[in-house]
């Protein structure tokens, strides 16, 4: 955490010089020292003790940066470095020691690193339960930062098909040399008032707990250790968005070098304050880690950075996405969870409202500024952890302060409203990653939770004369719509509900409706609509819905227009109803005189209808003449076609693991919409996966029913990106609609990147 010493959490107040914002830069003992003094005896590599002394002096002079535990050693091994036996099943092993005396632990970066498919790396520490396992396709792109073991020892193997054995590439280009902070030694305590997240201040808050991670990282011939979120995005998918300071990680190199570590806490409530408290877990690890993360944006002002997880969160690990406010509203309480001094989990509460301030107290509205907690502090290694306030949503993220056990000093945060539109460019905010559609709070979810379904937008309107009266009859099947924008097509815009528009002149306008449901996913419906001044435009009929209790004296016309969209078929204008005697005229494109019309039935009495095998795309006119007195009659047009009134757009952005030999499906559910699909449905499908000619790819209705998209052409080719047409007007639209992949060979895997169906 910036601003904390490395001595001690016990500092009672910061000078006016710590008060300006620090630039840190790399100590001079993690510099690499020259290869020669690296021994190799048999398959074991003795790594020489870089100067401790010098480090911990360096230690106890920070005041700024984040928390080092450990120094980089070089190393300079490859595959002859090691040595190969074959295992009882008949697989490989290929395998090598180092030793790196007085490390209380150790962790490894690979320059080159290749694993065949199948093949499993492990880490094996001194003491049970002290190894890490990492499979071959949580390796990427060649270089590899390992999860760290306890203790001065390490045995790195790779087990692997004795066929693909030739393939293996392993090349040592570093080791991390770890001295103090996170593991087990006595001396090397967190403050004893910490409260572990296990005891009852964490009851209400064990989603939120499970968000948080530890992670390490190196720079400059350091390593260090900070904290991080999961946070979540509007689409409520697992994307899996990691928040933390950008004092931490400010750079694409160094993301790259990040380690995160889930659930390292404790499984009993220590009492705050006793000696316990303050002391790490004997021989406690991690039980899930993941290597490697993509810088998405970052900025100093409010010192945020967000990365991305070049891998997905381990199931085993529980993970949640935390949720957020972005509104800037101040929180009448709040807690942080983070690790300190890369220890276990821990809880600090503010039962007290935050107040906005700069960095350190200095001017500005950058930061959120916690007083002092009313239980547990903050550390070095706490740097990056979230705020959350009293609704349970992140409103920052810790930049530093002097807040530690024995004082009431206050620790500030980076506030999440002012990184929200950050430095105003996407790599300097976190609005478009996380809300593209502008939504400002959010809940958080799990990651086995169901996607969120898109809203449906939709309306009925009525017109007299200039003035048009539309009813929201939007709906949201997962959740509810949080907020509705009209565009009434000439310029204005509402966001009532069901507004009401007076057009200045006549005419057709194209009227749209976008709702976001309070996911942040969003849907428009438009629709044309015709008002008139007077004479023959008339009132606008809606389809299927009758416009009833009409009367005209004799030789008197009522107008009406209904707009009828493309694909549309069996157009049915139909008068009942009443008394008198009514003659309806209708014609498309224009209004109907007594001599000019498509359709005139010219029965006697009310009960009149024109049917239009083939509709036309466009405005039709209809004419009621009173051929004597006409009252109560009702009149309705009305036609069917292939949705709920204009084509719409569903996706699924989920990645979707595609194994060997196996079949996947990725959903979409479609629900609020009437009638069948059209027969010019478009359906795009993204699919990551080398050697396209081992995939099948299908599109499966609701009823179960196949359309063939690809079937195990294209060869080596990788990836599928297409578009294709299908004929769909056998199905109903509403119901559950999957992507099916089915892989047919072994060798190469993928997953599905996103699917949408247009209809």
């Amino acid at each position: 955490m910036n601003l904390k010493t490395a001595r001690s959490m016990l500092v009672p107040a910061i000078t006016l010089a710590l008060l300006s914002t620090q630039v840190w830069s790399a100590p001079r003992v993690g510099q690499q020292p020259a290869l020669h003094e690296q021994q190799q005896i048999g398959d074991s590599i003795m790594l020489p003790t870089p100067n401790l002394a010098q480090a911990k002096f360096e230690d106890s002079k920070a005041v700024g940066g984040p928390y080092r535990y450990g120094v980089q050693v070089a190393v300079s091994t490859n595959m002859k470095s090691g040595r190969w036996t074959r295992l009882d099943d008949g697989r490989m092993r290929w395998s090598m020691s180092v030793i790196a005396p007085e490390a209380t632990s150790l962790d490894f970066h690979f320059s080159k690193l290749a694993l065949p498919k199948g093949s499993l790396l492990r880490i094996v520490g001194e003491g049970d339960g002290n190894e890490r396992k990492i499979q071959a396709d949580e390796v990427r792109g060649g270089e590899f930062w390992t999860p760290y073991v306890l203790g001065e020892k390490a045995r790195i193997e790779i087990d692997v098909d004795a066929r693909l054995a030739g393939r293996v590439v392993a090349e040592l280009a570093s080791a991390t040399h770890g001295y103090r902070g996170l593991f087990e030694r006595t001396q090397e305590k967190s403050g004893s008032c910490n409260v572990d997240t296990i005891c009852p201040a964490g009851d209400t808050w064990r989603d939120q707990i499970d968000s948080v991670g530890h992670y390490t990282f190196s720079s400059g011939g350091s390593s260090y250790v900070c904290t991080g979120t999961l946070i979540g995005n509007t689409t409520r998918d697992t994307t899996p968005y990691f928040l933390t300071a950008n004092h931490c990680v400010s750079t694409a190199t160094v993301a790259g070098t990040i380690v995160v570590y889930w659930n390292y806490q404790s499984s009993t409530c220590r009492t705050p304050g006793s000696a316990s408290s303050g002391t790490s877990l004997s021989k406690s690890i991690a039980t899930h880690s993941q290597s490697g993360t993509t810088l998405v944006s970052t900025n100093a002002a409010s010192d945020f950075a967000l990365l991305r997880l070049n891998s997905n969160v381990p199931s085993g690990a529980n993970p949640y996405w935390s949720g957020w406010d972005a509104t800037g509203t101040a929180p009448t309480s709040a807690v942080g969870i983070h690790h300190p001094a890369g220890h276990e989990k821990r809880i600090a509460v503010e039962n007290n409202a935050l107040t906005v301030s700069g960095y350190s107290g200095a001017a500005g509205t950058s930061h959120w500024r916690v007083n002092d907690w009313d239980a547990g502090t903050t550390e070095g290694g706490s740097s990056g952890s979230g705020l959350w306030n009293q609704n349970k949503r992140l409103v920052g993220q810790l930049h530093g302060g002097s807040a530690a056990c024995g004082n009431d000093l206050s620790d500030y945060y980076g506030r999440l409203s002012v990184s929200w539109a950050g430095g105003g460019s996407n790599a300097t905010r976190l609005s478009n990653w996380l809300s593209p559609s502008g939504v400002t709070t959010l809940d958080g979810y799990r990651g086995g939770t169901t996607g969120n379904v898109a809203p449906t937008a939709n309306y009925t309107f009525t017109t007299s004369g200039l003035t048009a009266t539309f009813t929201d009859s939007s709906s949201d099947s997962d959740g509810t719509i949080a907020s509705r924008s009209w565009n009434f097509g000439d310029g204005t815009t509402s966001t009532a509900t069901s507004p009401s528009k007076t057009y200045t002149t006549g005419g057709t306008y194209n009227v749209a409706l976008t709702v976001t449901d309070n996911g942040g996913l969003t849907n428009t419906r438009t629709q044309s609509v015709t008002v008139t001044a007077s004479g023959g435009g008339g009132t606008t009929l809606t389809n299927g819905v009758a416009a009833t209790n009409l009367g005209a004296a004799t030789g008197a016309s009522l107008n009406y227009t209904m707009v009828v969209p493309a694909g549309a078929s069996n157009l049915r204008f139909a008068t009942t109803g009443g008394t008198g005697d009514l003659d309806m005229y209708v014609k498309f494109g224009s209004a109907p005189t007594d001599t000019v019309y498509d359709c005139r039935p010219y029965a006697s009495g009310n009960a009149e209808t024109c049917n239009i095998a083939t509709a036309q795309a466009g405005t039709y006119y209809v004419r009621l003449k009173a051929y004597s007195t006409f009252a109560g009659v009702s009149l309705t047009g009305s036609y069917t076609t292939g949705g709920a009134g204009g084509a719409q757009t569903y996706s699924n952005g989920t990645d979707v693991t595609i194994g060997d030999n196996t079949t996947v499906n990725s959903p979409i559910a479609v629900s609020g919409r009437s009638g069948n699909a059209p027969s010019n449905a478009s359906v795009t499908v993204a699919i990551v996966h080398t050697y396209q000619g081992d995939l099948k790819v299908d599109l499966v209705a609701p009823d179960g029913t196949l359309y063939n998209i690809h079937n195990r052409t294209g060869g080596g080719t990788d990836n599928i990106n297409k578009t294709v047409t299908l004929n769909l007007s056998t199905e109903a639209l509403n119901g559950t609609w999957n992507l099916r992949v089915n892989d047919n060979a072994s060798g190469d895997t993928g997953y599905i990147n996103s699917w949408s169906v247009t209809f």
